[in-house]
Parts: structure tokens; sequence; C-alpha cells
């Protein structure tokens, strides 16, 4: 809204009119100066044209908190809209204030860091000596999150049958007053599918129930897993074992202005217990972090019971597998897997507890390389004529050779390098004495020890000492 307060009108009396010394038609009066009014508009800070070319003004603004922002004030003179560079012989002064901050540029860039209603004005002093006033609110939006209440995530002992149903309830968290919100759920079988079609919509603050059997239908067209007896008289059930169903939650918020925001929960799942005599099934996926040849990897290991029992004995499984053990219930059991192959990853271990019928799916149980790849010289004395070759090793992710740097003196030789089969290959361009120093890093991200080598020519040999640490360096 914009107010206008109007100066002191001039008033001339028609007796003074003989104390004016020079009067002519050229001079400038009121009707000559446009009349102009003013907007305010808000823009990401990033954009660069004029602000009337895209976006409109307002006396409403929605943005996200922290977003960065311009604020601007933007003229219009007899109905023509003035680019911000030109507006500035129209007005004598101008001044915002944001949240009781003062500030007197035409543009103001800006972000919030609290959430909420931020009142902003812009008064400008025209050059008729009018005050034109605009105010605008900037509603700074909440982020918005989901987050899971029931059943717990990977829960897996669920009633497949689901007589009573089973409630699925979350709790949203920013929604602003200013702000109106609905909530699609989605549910399936099949992770990668989840979120093709939506089981319904309902108000954010709702939960709902999964009605009717949960177990999925097998071959045979029933909620049952086939059965059938062996020569000892057991029966067998096979078809399926359980179900696991995986659902979230899509928010859909939409504030004053109309614009839409998208916010998706996390991936939940629950599973059905399993229809059998009791006994437990535990997956465990394993995965050794950045391993540049899994298929070399072997995995051992073994499922210890909490008395220190060995239940189970792991091994002759490549890397990035999933072990998968039927087991009696029990709680506490350990789970412990180690690469005999790329010894550096080493071993790495969890523990679970088993309820009866049911299938537990536990976390990625990762093996991480902690070590540093090992950089020794191929050979400590050779011709002068050869290249200097150095043996850069590394038995867990592998070295990788994008951040290998080699530095003679302080220069870079890596022009004239290259590294084949675990070798690093350097020209030997060094005169007389030299410091080689190899910066080499593996997939994991462990950087080789920060040393140096010497280089030394006599006659027609070179000889390669070290490796030395600054301190022994300034000794």
């Amino acid at each position: 809204m914009i107010f206008r307060r109007s100066s002191l009108p001039f008033l001339f009396a028609a007796a003074t009119a003989s104390l004016l010394i020079s009067c002519s038609d050229a001079e400038i009066g009121p009707s000559d100066v446009p009349v102009i009014t003013q907007a305010i508009y808000v823009v990401p800070e990033n954009y660069y044209d004029e602000p009337y070319k895209k976006y409109v003004s307002s006396e409403n603004f929605y943005v996200n908190i922290n977003q960065k922002i311009k604020i601007c004030g933007i003229y219009t003179a007899d109905k023509d809209t003035l680019p911000i560079d030109l507006s500035a012989p129209y007005y004598s002064s101008h001044r915002w204030t944001i949240d009781d901050r003062e500030a007197f540029a035409s543009v103001v860039y800006y972000s919030f860091d609290k959430a909420g209603v931020h009142k902003v004005s812009f008064e400008t002093i025209d050059k008729l000596g009018d005050t034109l006033v605009s105010h605008a609110n900037i509603y700074v939006n909440t982020p918005t999150t989901i987050s899971l209440q029931s059943p717990p995530n990977h829960y897996n002992q669920v009633d497949g049958i689901n007589a009573n149903g089973l409630e699925l309830s979350w709790k949203i968290y920013g929604i602003d007053p200013w702000e109106t919100s609905q909530c699609y759920i989605y549910a399936s079988y099949f992770r990668d599918s989840l979120w093709v079609s939506p089981l319904g919509a309902v108000k954010c603050n709702n939960s709902v129930s999964l009605l009717d059997t949960l177990n999925m239908k097998v071959s045979n067209g029933t909620d049952k897993p086939s059965t059938k007896t062996n020569d000892f008289g057991d029966t067998l059930y096979y078809g399926f074992e359980n179900s696991t169903i995986y659902w979230g939650v899509h928010a859909v918020i939409k504030n004053g202005k109309g614009d839409r925001e998208h916010v998706f929960s996390d991936v939940y799942s629950f599973s059905t217990k399993l229809q059998n005599d009791g006994n437990a099934i535990v997956e465990v996926p394993v995965a050794c972090r950045f391993n540049q040849y899994p298929e070399k990897s072997r995995l051992v290991g073994a499922i210890i019971s909490s008395a220190g029992d060995t239940l189970s004995k792991i091994s002759g499984i490549k890397g990035n597998a999933t072990i998968r053990k039927t087991l009696d219930p029990q709680s506490n059991v350990k789970i412990v897997v180690c690469d005999s192959v790329r010894t550096e990853y080493g071993c790495s271990s969890m523990t679970v507890n088993l309820a009866p019928s049911t299938k537990t799916i536990t976390d990625t149980l990762f093996l991480q390389d902690k070590v540093k790849p090992s950089i020794v010289p191929a050979a400590t004395e050779l011709s002068r004529d050869d290249r200097i070759k150095f043996l850069i090793l590394d038995n867990g992710s592998g070295v990788n050779a994008s951040r290998i740097t080699a530095l003679l003196n302080n220069d870079t030789v890596n022009v004239y390098s290259y590294f084949e089969d675990y070798t690093l290959t350097i020209p030997n361009i060094c005169k007389k004495n030299c410091e080689l120093k190899i910066y080499a890093e593996d997939y994991a991200n462990n950087k080789a020890p920060d040393v140096y080598w010497r280089i030394t020519n006599e006659k027609e040999t070179t000889f390669i000492t070290g490796p030395f640490s600054k301190t022994e360096g300034s000794k």
C-alpha cells in the first residue's frame, strides 16, 4: 500500500510579484516534475535483469529460511517503469526498514535466518518533497521435515493376516500458519516402484491403517505358503517366507501465493512374521567401502552367540554380497566379517536380536580401508639413463591414479610421468642432488605418509635414499 504525504503548497501573493527579479515560462514548477509511484519486489539474489521483467510486485512474499534474495525498490514515472540504474534523478532520498534495520540502497541483498513474518517498509522523498511509503510482509518458511512414528522402521513382527489392521503414523514439522498441507501415502512390496502411485491422500496430521492381509499372494493364488512333506515327515514351506512392505509419505505444502513445496519422507519398511516353526532368518548386506575390485575380495567370519559359541561360519563370499543364515531365536548375536584378500579392510561387526519366526534384514555392514598406501623405490641404485621407479602399494580400496603427484625440487614432473601396474615411473631430470616428494591417495582417501626422498647423481649412477620426514630434513 502506498501513502503520500504532501508538502506545503507554494503560495504566491499577487502583491509580491514585483519583487521577483526574473521570471519566465522556462522556469520549472511542480507540474513539470513527473509524478512517481513505487513498488517493492523480491527476487532471487542471482537474478540480474530488471525485477519487473519477470516478477510482480506485491505486499506479500514467500521465501525459505536462509534463502539469499534481493529486495528492490522500483519506480514508475508518468506510467513508465524505470530501470533501477536510471531512477536516481526522480527522487531525493529513500530508506528501507527491514525488521528495524535500515538500509539506503535501491537494492538490498538479504537473507532471513529465522522463520516467521518479517516486516519491510520502503520510504522515498521525491523531488517535490513528497513522501512515498510502501509496506510488505516477507513470510519465511520453516523447513519441512517428516519423521516416523509407527511402526518402527524395519519392524519384523507384524501379523501377516492383519485381522485388526496396521496403523501407519508419522509426524510432520514446519507447517507455518500461512501454509496448508496434504499428505499422500505410498506403499509397495517393491522398493524401486514405491513412489509410482499413492494409496490415497489424508490431512498431514492424520494417520492411516492398512487393512486386509499384508502377505503378498504367491503362485498358488493364496496368501498362505505352499507346503510339502519330505521323506522324514517334516512339513516344508515354500513359495514365500514372509513379506516386506515399503512405505513413505509425500507432503505437498502450499503457501498463500499458491506455490507448492514437495517434501518426501525416508523410505520406511516393516515385515510380516515367518510362517514356520519359530526359527529366525537374518540377512546381512556386506560391502567394502570404495572398493574398486569387489570381485577380488573374499569375506570370512562367524556368527557368535552371546555366550561366545560359534553358531555359523562365513567363508568364500565375494565382496558386496549378502550373508543369509537361519538360526534359533536369541538376543545379542554378534556377526563378524573380515576381508581375507584385501586385508587392509580388516574386520567389522554388528550385534542383532533375533525374535521367533522373524526375518531380520540388517543395515549394511561396511568394511572400511583405513590404511595408508605405501611408497617404496623399485631400486635404490640405477643407471643415470634409467627412469626412476617407485612402487605405490595398497591392498584395500586401491591406489587412485588421479591423486598421484610427483615433485622434484618442488617442481611437478607429472607431465613426464605415468602410473601403471602399481609402478610410478618418473624421468631422471635431476642434475646433481634433488629432493623428490610423491603424494598419493587410495580410493578411501587415505593419504600416503608425508615424506621425501633424496636423489643423488654421481657420474653414471643415481642413488635414492630415504624416506625422510620433514623434521629430519631440517636438521
